[in-house]
């Protein structure tokens, strides 16, 4: 065998083994097979296996080739302590197996069983006025125990050496919307003050960081200081400290399961997170495999819920998933409540579609039979307990056709990456309910309806950042609501707008450093140095102005062609020596004064929002500077459409509207066939019907 003919056949044998190997790696991009997946939260465990084989029916009727299990089955795998029963679940593995429907396993640590409950009590949460939690819900036990983390550890590895590579499981999740409820026992204030002195190095440090000497609440020694409690008015620093605290210990414990599965699994690992959460998903997707959350749809509010879907996409974790949505409407709670209705027709399916064309690879509904008994049965379903089918049952089965016929065309034309990028952040959000400064703010919301809106109706593609996230590919970043801008953060910045960059920054941003405290240097710190833009005064304003007080107009200059609006959240007066002035005060304290500037810096250019100036003025200012940074928008026209663009020119565009919506396509293409239904369009002007889809092919 000659030299040559060895070396060809190892670079044979090579490329073989990274195909074969590849069909089990995590981080390819998706998991399971390459196909888009549609499918609903299962739980076998409270129905006869009788009832199997009709649901496996009517899923295919459906379309639908995956089911979620084992979330809250705990006492069904480990009736008790080292006895497990696995056997049920490999049977219904095995029949979806079977039918062509995947699994993702959900490991059951929300719910543990009762005999660890009474052999263990002292692993529930204690509260913060000293009341032991008790077994019966979910999520009731303290993440800093020992004896929960080593029996979750436990549960984990058993679940993993019995499904890791078992055919038609595809992946996993952990737990189950992990929240952040405190838990103030002893146990946990340990883990507290290590976590302090790990941060904090001395107890002298903290106390120059917190300003201590103010109230006289200057600390000897790390033990003294308080888990803070919602009936005492702690210091900010030590509240903000305290929600990182939590969330670490979270991370940490979530960190335990993946361990315990990788040992025995190369699956890949979720967690369904939710919208608007104080739990730091930052932190906590950062060791994960891919990104999925649970949204509840409501018709209202689909503009609100489209931000998620950018979030997800903007982690760089591949195809993201959606864990829950309701097929038809949400309900549960301790009283029973009825929500997020989906009234219209047409509706669910266009929310649906607004997650695959925002670059999901799988949907589930929770769930696909009601309850028949105990928590949550008002919840909407698939089935009803009855076994009946869903009122909206068609338009389910048409959603699963067209998933169908577009799977192989949406996973080969996945969605670029944007080259404008917003921040999101969850400690931001944790800061803001300590301190709202502008009253009545609401992170999730004002963030959303303030800032986000204005970039997607103005239809610039955008993705949704962390602080921590690479920015050296984006043209153009917008960070509003940001209080807490870390050093490394502003660091990055500067070095991106210096090599040419354009960075929007605020409102509301960089007047808080690490530990929520204030600069002393100049009110936004170390970002006014390099900027050439400084602050010279603030007055807060609000979310709502009162009808005594005297507005703060906003006069734009003539160029921009904006018309006269008014200032909200609050009133900053900016002034620069070389930058240039973009809007002043009209009225108020600030009359005259800069609020809005751009300065250039380097090869880059800053522009400080020093206020709101509203959605119709911040979509206009957006448009420019985006212009300016050779970035256009996808389209014009009317808003709260959904336009996504996909590989090769093919765009996926979602009406989320009960309105009928004209759009004009920013595109060189004119001909496209809408692969629904293989119509062809031969316009780039459209007209959408309510809730209409089209996934546009160029032809």
């Amino acid at each position: 065998m000659t030299n040559r003919f060895i070396s060809n056949f190892l670079l044979i044998f090579l490329f073989l083994f990274i195909i074969i190997t590849d069909g089990i790696s995590v981080n390819k991009g998706f998991i399971g097979s390459q196909q888009l997946y549609y499918g609903a939260a299962y739980y076998p465990e409270v129905w006869p296996e009788s009832e199997i084989d009709k649901d496996i029916q009517l899923m295919k009727e459906l379309n639908m080739n995956v089911m979620r299990i084992g979330e809250f089955a705990w006492s069904r795998m480990e009736p008790q302590e080292g006895k497990y029963d696995f056997s049920w679940l490999h049977r219904v593995i095995e029949k979806l197996h079977a039918n062509g429907i995947d699994v993702i396993l959900g490991t059951p640590t929300a719910t543990p069983p009762i005999w660890l409950a009474e052999k263990h009590p002292e692993m529930f949460k204690l509260t913060e006025n000293g009341q032991r939690l008790t077994h019966g819900a979910r999520r009731n036990c303290s993440y800093t125990s020992k004896v929960y983390r080593e029996y979750s550890r436990k549960i984990c590895e058993r679940m993993a050496q019995e499904f890791g590579n078992k055919p038609g499981v595809i992946g996993w999740q952990t737990d189950n919307e992990f929240g952040l409820s405190p838990d103030f026992s002893k146990e946990t204030q340990k883990h507290w003050i290590s976590w302090l002195k790990q941060r904090y190095k001395t107890i002298q440090n903290l106390n120059q960081l917190w300003c201590t000497d103010l109230w006289s609440q200057t600390y000897q020694k790390f033990e003294q200081i308080p888990m803070p409690v919602s009936y005492i008015w702690h210091h900010p620093s030590l509240r903000l400290a305290w929600t990182r605290f939590t969330n670490d210990m979270i991370v940490e414990y979530q960190d335990i399961q993946l361990q315990a599965i990788r040992k025995y699994s190369k699956l890949p690992i979720t967690h369904d997170g939710m919208p608007g959460q104080a739990v730091d998903y930052e932190k906590l997707f950062k060791n994960l495999d891919f990104a999925a959350i649970n949204n509840y749809h409501s018709f209202e509010a689909y503009d609100l819920i489209q931000s998620n879907y950018d979030r997800l996409r903007g982690q760089g974790l591949g195809f993201h998933w959606l864990f829950e949505t309701a097929p038809n409407y949400s309900g549960g709670g301790n009283k029973g409540n009825i929500w997020y209705l989906h009234q219209l027709p047409g509706s669910m399916r266009a929310a649906l579609w607004m997650n695959y064309a925002s670059g999901a690879q799988g949907a589930m509904f929770w769930l696909w039979r009601q309850h028949r008994a105990g928590q949550e049965m008002p919840h909407g379903s698939v089935l009803s307990a009855w076994g009946a089918k869903t009122a909206n049952f068609d338009e389910l089965k048409q959603l699963g056709s067209e998933l169908h016929k577009t799977s192989d065309f949406m996973m080969q034309h996945p969605v670029p990456k944007a080259k404008i990028g917003i921040m999101y952040s969850h400690d931001a959000d944790n800061g803001l309910r300590i301190e709202e400064y502008a009253n009545g703010i609401k992170y999730y919301n004002d963030w959303t309806y303030r800032f986000y809106r204005a970039l997607a109706d103005a239809y610039l593609f955008r993705d949704v950042l962390y602080p921590s996230a690479n920015i050296d590919d984006y043209k153009m970043l917008f960070i509003p609501l940001l209080p807490n801008v870390s050093s490394e953060l502003i660091d990055k910045l500067e070095k991106w707008v210096k090599a040419g960059g354009t960075l929007v920054l605020g409102p509301m941003t960089a007047y808080r450093n690490e530990e929520w405290a204030q600069h002393t240097d100049a009110f936004m710190g170390k970002i006014e140095s390099w900027s050439g833009i400084r602050t010279e005064s603030l007055i807060p304003i609000g979310t709502q102005r009162r009808p005594a007080e005297i507005p703060f107009l906003l006069q734009f200059q003539p160029d921009l062609m904006i018309p006269q609006s008014e200032a909200g959240l609050w009133s900053l007066s900016l002034v620069s020596s070389t930058g240039k002035s973009l809007a002043t005060y009209n009225g108020g304290i600030h009359n005259g004064k800069n609020a809005i500037v751009e300065n250039k810096v380097g090869n880059g250019k800053v522009l400080v929002l020093g206020t709101d100036p509203g959605k119709v003025a911040l979509k206009k200012i957006l448009l420019a500077t985006a212009k300016n940074a050779g970035i256009e928008p996808m389209a014009e026209g009317d808003e709260q459409v959904v336009i996504v663009p996909r590989g090769n020119n093919a765009v996926a565009i979602v009406n989320i509207s009960k309105n009928t919506r004209n759009l004009r396509l920013n595109s060189s293409v004119q001909k496209f066939q809408n692969i629904l239904n293989d119509s062809v369009i031969t316009s780039n002007r459209l007209e959408l019907k309510p809730y209409q889809v089209l996934v546009l092919k160029a032809l």
